[in-house]
């Protein structure tokens, strides 16, 4: 989905929306996303209407970034992540040839990623289109593409400050959160969930700020590309 603005202006909608019933990790642990309405005792009838709503929300479902809090008793949380790592024109990896169900090896990386000219302190993201084709299906944490710990080791190795993925980090049914671990070893922030990248080029800023919260390892964002502000 795309927004046109007053000052012309694109925006990309790159998140997915939270809604009841929405899907979520085969986990028992792992809690659904629900709201529900509050209405105070003291609260007088009035021909207008005030609504207040109670969001019980996981900080890993959805679009969502994460921090070496997540993985590293010493690493950072969100809030200790400066503003500008969650803001900048990206580096698009064009990876919509890999098949489902198939390793993405640190060889494949490092030949994709040669001719781009990468620097330190870039935001990387890396497009497969599994997260648009699959959302909502059957199987869909079963038969996504993965990185290899060599592929994240690499992409780790070339520091940028954010990593954001539309496809499964982890090879299906992993529970020793290897990729984590190497992704965010040297400080980035990690991005689940992407969608619409497709739709993004260099000249688009991307935007994908969390919720100022203190003290966590993970914030939904609203993640968006923003078209026009170049040239």
């Amino acid at each position: 989905m795309s927004i046109q603005t007053s000052k012309k202006l694109e925006l990309i909608d790159l998140s997915i929306a939270f809604s009841k019933g929405m899907p979520k990790y085969s986990a028992d642990w792992f809690p659904k996303f629900t709201f529900d309405e509050v209405a105070p005792e003291t609260m007088t009838a009035a021909d207008w209407k005030r609504r207040f709503t109670i969001v019980s929300l996981f900080a890993h479902n959805g679009t969502h970034v994460e921090s070496s809090d997540h993985v590293f008793r010493d690493g950072k949380t969100i809030d200790q992540v400066p503003l500008q790592h969650f803001v900048g024109y990206p580096v698009l990896i064009d990876l919509t040839d890999i098949p489902d169900q198939t390793e993405i090896s640190a060889d494949l990386l490092k030949h994709r990623m040669a001719p781009l000219a990468i620097e330190e302190g870039e935001i990387l993201l890396f497009h497969t289109g599994y997260d648009d084709r699959e959302w909502g299906k059957e199987g869909f944490w079963d038969r996504s593409p993965w990185l290899s710990a060599e592929a994240a080791a690499y992409i780790a190795s070339l520091n940028p400050v954010f990593i954001g993925l539309d496809f499964q980090t982890e090879k299906p049914a992993e529970k020793n959160f290897v990729v984590h671990k190497n992704i965010v070893s040297q400080g980035a922030v990690l991005c689940e969930y992407l969608f619409n990248l497709d739709q993004l080029n260099s000249d688009t800023l991307f935007v994908a700020l969390p919720i100022k919260i203190s003290d966590v390892e993970a914030s939904p964002v609203r993640a968006i590309g923003i078209k026009g502000l170049r040239g």
